[in-house]
């Protein structure tokens, strides 16, 4: 009983393994950020009071 859980644990570790190996291969590696963090724009887009959003009637009824 022993050596058939050893086998099942050992079996189930490989099962694992297979299955990272092969989310990796479908998906790719991690993209990995850029050394140069400069080029990354931290600002926000602020909106504009004037500016209307597009509303739908919809939106309109529900919001009113």
């Amino acid at each position: 009983m022993k050596r058939l859980k050893k086998t099942l644990r050992l079996f189930g570790l490989m099962l694992f393994l297979l299955l990272a190996i092969g989310g990796v291969s479908l998906t790719g590696a991690a993209p990995t950020p850029p050394k140069n963090r400069s080029i990354i724009n931290t600002e926000t887009a602020i909106k504009k009071n004037d500016e209307k959003e597009d509303e739908s009637p919809a939106d309109e009824a529900f919001y009113s």
